[in-house]
């Protein structure tokens, strides 16, 4: 049995199920030829769709679920909130948000709410390794003297940031710092 917990807070469901999938998008490549050429259009955020039953004696269990799903910050963006479960552990999802549609009709035969809502994993492992990769220029690789020569005024107030050198990286820095810049 599944059990779910939203920024330290259990969600009591009877029956949870804990449903996991992710869309690997791409794009088709080949026109109207019959090629299985595609262009990769990256990895998208996992999603949990997490279903099971509230009892109707605990109705403040789905108030609050309600009030978690529809809480919002000050600017008006639905809470991002830590997630904790054997699922979520296992695929490395730390952070969600509700997102789609959650529900809770009677159940037909219980006494109790058929619960489902959906959580969408924010700044998953593919978005953060993407923010960290350098900027590339849109530039078509053709430089003159005007621009080769050009550096954004950002770049030379902004101190580099500490990273471990070894040995050689310092001598090597050493020497750089005495030959200089030729321009």
């Amino acid at each position: 049995m599944s059990q779910i917990a939203l920024d330290g807070e259990l969600i009591s469901l009877k029956s949870c199920k804990v449903a996991l999938s992710m869309q690997l998008a791409e794009q088709d490549m080949s026109g109207q030829s019959s090629s299985t050429a595609s262009s990769e259009q990256g990895d998208k955020a996992k999603e949990l769709k997490v279903t099971g039953l509230i009892p109707f004696t605990d109705k403040w269990q789905l108030s609050r679920l309600f009030e978690l799903a529809t809480a919002k910050d000050e600017a008006g963006n639905r809470l991002v909130r830590r997630i904790g479960s054997g699922l979520s552990r296992a695929v490395k999802i730390r952070q969600v948000k509700f997102f789609g549609q959650i529900s809770a009709p009677e159940h037909p035969t219980l006494l109790a709410w058929n619960v489902s809502f959906q959580l969408r994993e924010y700044l998953s492992i593919p978005e953060v390794a993407e923010q960290r990769q350098p900027q590339t220029d849109a530039s078509t690789g053709q430089s003159t003297e005007q621009t080769a020569s050009v550096i954004p005024t950002a770049a030379i107030t902004e101190a580099p940031p500490k990273v471990k050198v070894s040995s050689m990286e310092k001598i090597l820095s050493g020497i750089d710092s005495i030959i200089g810049d030729p321009a």
